[in-house]
């Protein structure tokens, strides 16, 4: 039995993929200008086998990467860490095994690098990487919150934060964010919650300190959980695109690096790219650990893989004491804050079903 058969056989396994949307899910990174490829036959083992074939004879894309090694790898993501889900694993092995890489120079180097703190991914990145990147900063903004107390409008700004867009006119921000109150204080009541999110100054475009923005003002709150921490407004602007986030639940290892897209202190839009690494499990199932450069107002931001999809959202860090490192110099090196972020996945799975219907349906459709 061929590799291509075998992966087909494994993606028939796949939990809906008898749905065309599903089917189109594991096109996921590959292009719209092959996503033809699909789609041809209403029988599922025929599609994909058709699909596969061509695909393969593609060989490489712009970036570097094979199509068919990125169909197996969106079909791991959408079976998470199931026992499907490391028949992926084993089926990408073999097609990178089979492709062959660089053959090794003549000086005996070692086939790793030497110094990588967490023993992550190297630097090297794509070329489409700073497209995605910047094509994913169109998305961000950054909010400033107004304070209402017992109704009554207080002043115009009393907290910023960062939100992004998770469904087309959809913004994602922190719960905290929103309720902007400080430690100690009374908690938001549900009232003044709302006032200050329908009173949220969302800034898009904002890339330079004093510079020119594209304000967008909030028509609604739609949802929002204490808990996850998290809140959904919706906007006015429903033209822009949103996001695209991770199938199903991301699997996270040591060294895994993470992307913030944020607006740091309530300024223009950063970067934090590279050297930022997950490092585990958070406080709750929910959370993650990593670490990277972030300040106040980034709470909100959305993390993205290397991929630039989103596998959580920001919600808050901590300054890390470097003597705690000092046994571990490659750490106590880069190491200068602790985040924790909300995993995206438990996010979308509390909404309610309506709004995650909608935001699911503009995600499929591409829009």
């Amino acid at each position: 039995m061929t590799l291509e058969q075998d992966l087909i056989d494994a993606l028939l396994k796949v939990p809906g993929i008898e749905d065309c949307a599903v089917r189109t899910m594991l096109l996921d990174r590959i292009g719209k200008n092959i996503s033809t490829a699909l789609h041809r036959n209403p029988n599922p083992r025929v599609d994909l086998g058709t699909a596969i074939r061509e695909l393969k004879g593609l060989g490489r894309l712009d970036n570097g990467e094979r199509p068919v090694v990125i169909i197996a790898q969106n079909a791991r993501r959408l079976c998470g860490g199931t026992e499907l889900g490391r028949e992926f694993d084993v089926l990408v092995q073999r097609f990178e095994a089979e492709y062959g890489g660089e053959p090794p120079p003549a000086d005996d180097l070692p086939d790793h690098l030497e110094v990588l703190p967490f023993g992550g991914d190297g630097e090297w990145v794509a070329t489409t990487f700073l497209e995605h990147a910047h094509r994913t900063g169109g998305a961000v903004a950054r909010l400033r919150v107004p304070y209402f107390e017992q109704g009554v409008f207080r002043r115009p700004v009393r907290g910023v934060g960062t939100g992004w867009l998770i469904g087309p006119g959809l913004l994602l921000t922190n719960h905290h964010v929103v309720a902007a109150r400080t430690r100690g204080e009374p908690e938001v009541s549900s009232r003044d919650f709302e006032r200050q999110a329908l009173k949220i100054e969302a800034w898009f475009d904002y890339h330079v300190e004093g510079g020119e923005k594209v304000p967008v003002p909030v028509t609604a709150l739609v949802a929002a959980n204490e808990t996850l921490d998290y809140a959904v407004l919706r906007l006015t602007d429903d033209k822009r695109a949103p996001l695209p986030r991770a199938l199903g639940r991301p699997v996270f290892h040591e060294g895994m690096r993470l992307n913030i897209v944020q607006c740091p202190g309530g300024g223009p839009l950063r970067y934090a790219i590279r050297n930022n690494f997950f490092v585990a499990a958070g406080s709750r199932p929910e959370r993650v650990r990593y670490v990277t450069d972030t300040l106040q107002g980034s709470s909100g931001a959305p993390i993205l893989d290397d991929d630039w999809q989103v596998v959580a959202m920001h919600r808050g860090y901590h300054k890390i004491d470097p003597a705690k490192l000092a046994g571990d110099a490659p750490r106590s090196a880069v190491v200068k804050f602790l985040n924790e972020g909300v995993v995206i996945a438990d996010i979308l799975a509390d909404l309610p079903s309506a709004l995650r219907e909608e935001i699911e349906q503009s995600y499929v459709s591409g829009e």
